[in-house]
């Protein structure tokens, strides 16, 4: 519930007349105007509203104003206004004081209370009139600093209300004073009867010391004697591992030597398969080239036999048509010849005849000679033609046989090529892929190999860094072995608690180490029967002491969720919240360890909430730094071994990152070797330029080949287009001959002639042409390319065959290698044998020696501890004036062993040998004669004196001075309990005043009790330190300086006591600009808290309020009225 001023009204006060209203009140609000025109008149209506008996110099005003008031009986009021912010909504109260008629009356939300009821509402509010720590008057401020400690004393006597117990405080000293005395008579009795019990126990003690010692001395001996027997054990087993690690040494550096020597051989197969790989790269490039010429040789083998062909073709050709030229030239000079010998024959009248019917025939059929002869010569013609088209027909017919068995071989070449070229590119697209997958490989193989790099060195300088014992850690990883095991063989294990729930930050470390205490090794399990089991088999096996945690049998622990709602002190959590729990399965037992404890951040806020005034409201409390407070009262820190103890986390992550770091370095192990990669990248990088390069070399030798088939193809749709025109113009030849076939029977005779003729013309333009026919050439131009492929071929198989000796011998290198390697890797592998036989034998011995120096350390600590109880023993008796005798030779070294202190008693030679220098042949004889049993009854006679002697003590009268001293001490308790919250509520005042008003860390305000041994009767001092001056009385100190030092003082009580407003008038007068900032900077600050309502002159601390109120006078004829006027400065603040 927060309370904030509202409204101050005033009515017929002075110079305001009428009612003026000044509000809404902001968290800050500035007061000003001119000297005389009111506004201190507004500071004095509060005295009136409170009651308040003033100092000031305007009290007389007051008065005299106050007594025209009952003359003319006017009604003067002064009212306040408060909003009260609660959780149902913003309630309204109002206060007021009014003088009606000579009298006084007040009221509350406008009904008329009491004077009692009105102070006491106003208390309820947080203004408690008495203390005035809420109204400071002008010139207040500069002597309120230089008080006398007796004002002070009693100021803060009513602001803490400790003066109602000063009359019980006096009452109780009294008391405590006549029981002083009362129990000093008491004590007196008492050490009668203590001196005559001390006689018996005296004898009692020292028959028991003499016992003791007797048996003491005979343990010491057994011990001694099994100290001696494990101390040489222990050195035997040393003997034996220091053996085994010289011979392990010396296997160590043949492993070594072995090692390198095999890495060596590695280097060097990874070279040779480099090298073979190359080698066989190149092998396959001959190869290739061997095809290709090999193709290229059969290809121009072929071409060279049709080149043949055609030349023994054409020969043939050539004879056939010589031939044929000498059979028709021979039938032409036999028709000469017989035309010749036939007109010889004929006589001179069947010329005559022949001429004259020639000339009638002529001369009859004129006009059918003249068709005929018409007729012939178009026959002649036509059938020259007819003739010309048949040889050319033949020629087409031979061109088109070579043209179309040119085409076959070069479709044959380019199929070839082209299934080449595909498989050419089916592999070049199978390696690019390849090299891709081995590039991306590669960058992967790169990138985790940084990777696991740089957390190896992370890791490894984590653990260079972090200080932890190699001892601890061995111990731990063994208690790890053990948990590991148990998980195993039962089911219902879950692990150590310390593993399964770890702090959310390591700032808490050292408090959960304290809290869980003996459990923090716990292993937590399901039932009970798990634990007996697990119990049983430790016990089996000699394994060790372990304590568990069966979840079926543990207390429930229900949480307290109020106290996650606690805000003061700040920080504070519970444990539970604070831990990182790895499974809900184990949150009985962790609750069950931790149950409700807080934890805080220092130890005075753990003390504060374990130990408050309420005693229901204690709560078991832990500090950061290891402080324990458990509500019942017990205390417990430690912090040197519970920081130790809080390294168990550290040392848990630390083999974390061991383990992290031998994976990791198993996984870097593991890594392909990018050089094996880069070297396969690198040949398939051969493979794919020498398929490339033959593939451009088929691709051009395909374009080249198509083109040739375009070519030929043109040329054969050339001859076809040819072919078909002259069928079709021997068709119609034909079928014109036809028609003259008569008159070809006619002329058959001459026509013979001409044909023979014809033919003689024929053949000898198709001898002609054969002869022109350039066969020779090409047959020479084939042979020519024959012999270059020949050679090429020649060449290339000489260097693949030179290629394959390289590899062959290269191979055999490898071979030769590879069987180095695996004698080498033989031999690695028995010294690893032997190496792992030594380290077996090591840590046998070592477990040896570790439990011969844990025999050794135990029966030591026997030792030790019967020589401590037998020193202890001595000391009592020299305590007790019980004599020992010593031998003479060592009587100085007991004078030194009794005057040392115990601690340094302990670790001196004196005790490991003390029992040898007892003499115990000076015993009395009747106690060395004695039995045990003997002794014994003496012990027990011994007792029932002492008995007795008891019995007559709780005799004594009981005055129950015990009850009233706890009856004192639990008052004196309280009291002390409240001064204790004062003076910490005080210190951080103190400090945040010191902080947030002064801001400097070298200015000091400090309260002392004049009288520290007796504070609640003495007086107050109240000193300050200036900044950067030396200490002074607060007299001597400047006005500035006192008005501060009375700020912070002020600001401190109501700290300690809220208020919701504090007025003060002119508090700055004295103050410059750096202090009025800083007390502006501290009323910022405090604005959420209460409101601060100042009169002031300054223009730094005006100009920064929430609003400012300005009282200014307006002169008429009869007097003088203050008018009130306010502004809200917030939004222009906010728009500048």
């Amino acid at each position: 519930m927060s309370i904030s001023l509202n409204r101050i009204i005033i009515s017929n006060f002075k110079s305001y007349g009428g009612e003026t209203v000044i509000g809404p009140i902001q968290p800050f609000t500035a007061i000003i105007g001119p000297n005389g025109a009111g506004e201190i008149l507004m500071f004095s209506t509060t005295f009136i509203l409170f009651d308040l008996k003033q100092k000031n110099y305007f009290l007389a005003y007051l008065n005299v104003f106050i007594s025209l008031l009952l003359s003319n009986y006017i009604v003067m009021y002064v009212k306040l206004i408060f909003n009260i912010n609660a959780i149902y909504g913003i309630k309204k109260k109002s206060f007021t004081r009014e003088v009606r008629s000579g009298t006084y009356q007040y009221k509350i939300d406008d009904k008329i209370v009491t004077n009692i009821c009105y102070m006491t509402e106003l208390r309820e509010m947080g203004l408690d009139v008495k203390a005035e720590n809420f109204l400071i008057p002008q010139g207040y401020i500069a002597c309120f600093a230089i008080k006398k400690p007796k004002d002070l004393t009693t100021m803060f006597e009513k602001i803490a209300n400790s003066n109602e117990y000063k009359a019980n405080y006096d009452r109780l000293k009294l008391e405590l004073l006549n029981m002083a005395e009362k129990i000093n008579f008491e004590d007196k009795l008492k050490k009668q009867i203590l001196i005559q019990k001390k006689y018996a126990i005296m004898e009692k003690a020292e028959t028991d010391k003499y016992l003791k010692l007797k048996e003491q001395h005979r343990r010491v001996a057994f011990l001694q004697d099994k100290e001696r027997k494990i101390k040489s054990q222990i050195d035997q087993y040393l003997h034996d591992k220091k053996n085994v690690i010289i011979l392990m040494e010396e296997t160590k550096l043949q492993f070594k030597s072995l090692s390198s020597s095999l890495e060596d051989i590695e280097q060097d197969i990874l070279k040779m398969k480099n090298t073979i790989e190359q080698r066989k790269t190149e092998h396959i490039i001959f190869e290739d080239n061997i095809l290709y010429w090999q193709k290229k040789r059969e290809s121009a083998r072929i071409s060279l036999d049709n080149a043949n062909k055609a030349r023994d073709t054409n020969k043939r050709i050539v004879q056939e048509l010589n031939n044929e030229l000498e059979r028709i030239n021979n039938e032409l000079t036999e028709l000469r010849k017989a035309s010749q010998t036939s007109t010889i024959e004929l006589s001179n009248s069947q010329v005559k005849r022949y001429m004259e019917l020639t000339n009638e025939v002529e001369f009859q059929a004129q006009n059918s000679v003249k068709q005929i002869k018409s007729l012939m010569h178009d026959q002649r013609e036509y059938q020259a033609k007819l003739d010309n088209e048949n040889r050319c027909k033949e020629e087409l017919k031979d061109k088109e046989k070579q043209m179309i068995l040119k085409r076959a071989n070069l479709e044959m070449r380019l199929t070839r090529l082209q299934d080449s070229n595909t498989k050419s590119k089916t592999t070049l697209m199978e390696k690019t892929a390849k090299i891709q997958e081995l590039n991306k490989k590669i960058t992967e193989t790169r990138n985790k190999l940084l990777n696991l790099e740089n957390d190896i060195v992370q890791i490894t300088e984590e653990l260079s860094e972090a200080d932890i014992d190699k001892n601890s850690v061995l111990h731990r990883n063994k208690k790890n072995e053990t948990i590991n095991m148990l998980k195993q063989i039962y089911s219902g294990v879950y692990g150590r608690l310390f593993d399964l729930c770890k702090p959310i930050h390591s700032r808490y470390n050292v408090a959960v180490t304290k809290v869980f205490g003996q459990y923090i090794n716990a292993i937590v399990v399901d039932t009970t029967r798990t634990a007996i089991q697990c119990i049983q088999l430790l016990k089996r096996d000699k394994i060790g002491t372990e304590t568990f945690l069966p979840l079926d049998s543990i207390k429930n622990i229900i949480l307290n969720e109020r106290l996650r709602a606690i805000e003061e002190p700040q920080n504070v959590k519970l444990l539970y919240d604070v831990l990182n729990i790895s499974s809900s399965h184990i949150n009985n037992a962790v609750l069950f360890v931790t149950k409700n404890t807080l934890v805080c951040e220092t130890s005075e806020h753990a003390k504060m909430l374990a130990y408050p005034d309420d005693k229901q409201e204690a709560y078991d409390c832990v500090s950061l730094d290891g402080c324990f407070y458990r509500k019942k009262g017990l205390m417990s820190g430690g912090l040197a071994d519970l920081t130790v103890k809080a390294k168990q986390w550290d040392e848990q992550r630390i083999l974390t990152l061991m383990e992290q770091k031998a994976q990791l370095m198993r996984e870097l192990r593991n890594l392909p070797k990018i050089s094996l990669m880069q070297s396969e990248v690198d040949i398939i990088n051969i493979e794919i330029n020498a398929l490339t390069r033959q593939n451009k070399y088929v691709e051009t030798d395909i374009k080249d080949t198509e083109n040739e088939i375009v070519e030929i193809q043109k040329e054969l749709d050339m001859i076809e287009g040819k072919k078909i025109a002259l069928n079709i113009y021997i068709y119609m030849y034909k079928k014109i001959n036809l028609i003259t076939s008569i008159f070809r029977i006619y002329q058959e005779k001459k026509t013979r002639q001409l044909e023979l003729e014809q033919q003689y013309n024929r053949i000898k333009d198709q001898l002609r042409f054969e002869n022109e026919n350039d066969i020779e050439n090409k047959v020479l131009k084939w042979q020519q390319a024959v012999e270059h492929a020949d050679t090429e071929w020649n060449k290339v198989c000489q260097q693949e065959r030179y290629a394959k000796i390289k590899i062959e011998q290269e191979e055999t290198k490898m071979s030769k290698l590879k069987e180095n390697y695996t004698n080498v890797a033989k031999d690695l592998e028995d010294v690893t044998k032997k190496l792992a036989e030594y380290k077996s034998q090591i840590s046998i011995n070592g477990k040896l020696y570790l439990e011969g120096q844990k025999a050794h350390i135990a029966v030591q600590r026997k030792i030790r501890q019967i020589k401590i109880e037998c020193n202890i023993i001595l000391k009592e008796c020299k305590m007790e004036n019980i004599s020992i005798p010593m031998s003479e030779t060592h009587c100085k070294l007991e004078e030194s062993v009794f005057t040392s202190s115990s601690s340094s008693s302990i670790e001196s030679s004196g005790d490991c040998e003390i029992l040898t220098k007892i003499d115990f042949s000076q015993f009395p004889k009747e106690i060395c004669n004695f039995t045990n049993e003997k002794l014994r009854d003496v012990a027990l006679q011994l007792i029932e004196k002492i008995t007795k002697i008891e019995n007559e003590f709780d005799d004594l009268v009981n005055l129950k001075v015990d009850e009233k001293i706890d009856i004192i001490k639990q008052r004196m308790q309280k009291i002390n309990t409240n001064l204790r919250n004062y003076r910490n509520k005080y210190d951080e005042i103190k400090m945040q005043f010191e902080s947030n008003l002064v801001n400097n860390k070298s200015a000091q305000a400090i309260i002392l009790p004049d009288n520290p041994e007796e504070p609640y009767a003495g007086n107050i001092i109240y000193n300050c330190i200036a900044p950067h001056k030396g200490f002074q009385p607060l007299q001597y100190l400047s006005d500035g300086e006192k008005s501060m030092a009375s700020l912070a003082l002020l600001f401190a009580i109501q700290r300690y006591r809220q208020i919701p407003f504090f007025i003060m008038d002119e508090g700055d007068a004295a103050l410059d600009k750096v202090n009025i900032k800083n007390v502006v900077s501290f009323i910022r600050s405090q604005e959420t808290l209460m409101q601060f309502i100042t009169i002031s002159l300054h223009k730094e601390l005006y100009r920064n309020s929430d609003a400012l109120v300005g009282v200014t006078v307006e002169n008429d004829v009869s007097c003088s009225n203050s008018q009130v006027f306010a502004i809200s400065l917030n939004g222009y603040r906010k728009s500048k």
